[in-house]
């Protein structure tokens, strides 16, 4: 890590991630010091701020092999959707090795190494911040603001670290396992793994001590929705609190989570998810100064996106999971979802059509939503996401209310004896695209309920394989003839297959990438030794 991560983000790139209220008037400094960077508040405001460029810069040029990794987008899309069960990246076998999980055991690919490369960027950033925020000139006001920033974005990226690279928490002998290095200041020396435990022990003191200043201090982030504050801080221990089986504690972060906010309308949802809306909590910002082109989130998944990365493989919804909702929920009319009797698709890919009655349809139906000369059309594809101009402009939601009632709801029935709770959060969610929905389910059925409309509600916005990694289930993938809608490739059951069990693929793990073990002395391993513990690491 000492040479490949850490010495990429030390302070210097601080300044060089310095942003003005604008967000993306950038100004860069040569031979920077703590000191330089954090001589002011005005200087504080853009070290902060420089920690959502982190989340929204390109680093296709960094040497991951191939094009379009994009900060959080790429974690979004990439690690949370194209992984899961649900979204397909309609006849994208090229990226096999990420969509199928084949690069869990390779500690040599680009696949392993990106997130580690850009969390562990983020983290040393954040932890510049922290260390150094009160060497500003200002008021301890201001700095508490800002010091409460950065521990979420740390808590954040230490959460999806340990959602990537570690091992369930039902697998973890109660948090025994094996967790990430966990570092809070500038130091690169080596430093071993910690466990599972102490890592979320550390997310949530990081956002416990966020609540705290968030608390004391009168600032707030105003409209900057790519910036952190205590409402993303309760949901990111949300998050964390699923992944640790915490429900209590999941639900009570998810509840003050959401607290004003409101949920998108029908129409809202139809409105491309480029731009913040009254629901969206958090975001990375795009626009036409700071466009990524062919590199960004809109490229790869905006149905009229004019990149070829996107318009030849926009991404299908799962069949089987369409299929149990309801005709009268309007955001199924952002699928192409086939019509009784109509013909035309390929059943060996993808389900890609160029001609019939079904290409006819769409191509007329959904025109104002693709790229009318370009677009490729596949059965199930979705046109959720919109760019707003060129390849690839517009912001991404990272979290948005609607999964702060899942959350909520979805603990609830762990904990049990909610059950009426559950069903009126999960009206409070369905209801403003199906006006008429009421739920009367109870016991298992109630819990599938929940889930199934977080998995619809929120697909594309990369949550899904997380939260199947933290259900515990298979990973299945149909194909066409197995009465399902993916490509061959990307459904067969075999070592490299897209469909395998819950323990396959490494037990859905990233290993840890050479990148890091060729640098640290205290990892000496790429994949987790059998019963590891943090008394003897070096297994």
């Amino acid at each position: 890590m000492k040479k490949s991560i850490i010495a990429l983000c030390a302070i210097g790139s601080l300044a060089f991630a310095s942003c003005s209220d604008s967000y993306l008037d950038l100004t860069s400094e040569e031979d920077v010091t703590s000191s330089t960077v954090f001589a002011n508040i005005e200087m504080l405001d853009g070290a902060v701020n420089g920690l959502s460029l982190i989340m929204s810069n390109s680093y296709s040029s960094s040497g991951f092999g191939r094009q379009g990794y994009n900060g959080e987008a790429t974690i979004s899309l990439w690690y949370g959707d194209y992984r899961s069960s649900d979204a397909q990246y309609s006849n994208g076998t090229s990226y096999i090795d990420i969509i199928n999980s084949n690069s869990n055991e390779l500690g040599t690919t680009g696949a392993t190494y990106y997130p580690w490369y850009y969390y562990y960027m983020l983290i040393a950033n954040a932890n510049a911040v922290v260390m150094h925020a009160n060497e500003a000139q200002g008021t301890q006001n201001e700095k508490n603001f800002y010091i409460a920033q950065a521990l979420v974005y740390r808590a954040h990226a230490y959460t999806q670290l340990v959602a990537l690279y570690s091992k369930r928490w039902v697998d973890s002998r109660n948090g025994e396992s094996r967790g990430v290095p966990i570092r809070l200041d500038d130091s690169t020396g080596d430093m071993a793994c910690s466990s599972l435990g102490d890592v979320y022990n550390q997310i949530y003191a990081d956002l416990d001590k966020a609540l705290s200043l968030f608390e004391q201090s009168t600032l707030t982030r105003g409209n900057k929705l790519w910036r952190t504050d205590a409402s993303i801080a309760h949901g990111v221990y949300s998050r964390a609190a699923l992944a640790k089986q915490d429900w209590a504690t999941a639900a009570d972060h998810a509840e003050k989570a959401r607290k004003g906010y409101q949920l998108m309308t029908s129409e809202d949802y139809w409105a491309g998810f480029n731009t913040a809306n009254k629901e969206w909590m958090w975001e990375t910002y795009t626009d036409a100064i700071e466009n990524l082109g062919v590199y960004g989130f809109f490229a790869y998944i905006g149905a009229n996106t004019g990149s070829s990365k996107g318009y030849k493989n926009i991404g299908s919804i799962d069949k089987g999971l369409v299929e149990q909702i309801p005709a009268s929920d309007s955001r199924l009319g952002l699928y192409m979802i086939p019509e009784p009797g109509e013909s035309g698709w390929s059943t060996s890919d993808s389900g890609r059509a160029t001609k019939g009655d079904f290409y006819t349809r769409v191509k007329q139906q959904f025109a104002d939503r693709i790229d009318q000369k370009n677009t490729y059309i596949y059965a199930y594809m979705c046109t959720k996401f919109q760019k707003i101009d060129d390849r690839s402009i517009g912001c991404v939601p990272i979290m948005r209310a609607a999964e702060m009632i899942y959350n909520e709801a979805e603990a609830l029935c762990m904990l049990g004896g909610n059950e009426t709770k559950v069903r009126s959060l999960l009206e409070e969610a369905v209801r403003p695209y199906q006006p008429g929905y009421s739920c009367t389910l109870s016991g298992d059925a109630l819990l599938e309920e929940v889930k199934l409309y977080k998995r619809f509600d929120l697909w594309g916005e990369g949550r899904h394989y997380f939260d199947q990694k933290r259900w515990n289930v298979d990973m299945v993938r149909k194909s066409w003839s197995e009465g399902g809608n993916w490509h061959p490739t990307l459904a067969g059951s075999g070592s490299t297959g897209g469909s395998y069990s819950r323990t396959g693929k490494n037990n859905w793990c990233i290993c840890i990438p050479n990148k890091e073990t060729d640098y640290n002395k205290l990892i000496n391993y790429n994949i987790e030794p059998e019963n590891w513990t943090k008394d003897s690491p070096q297994q």
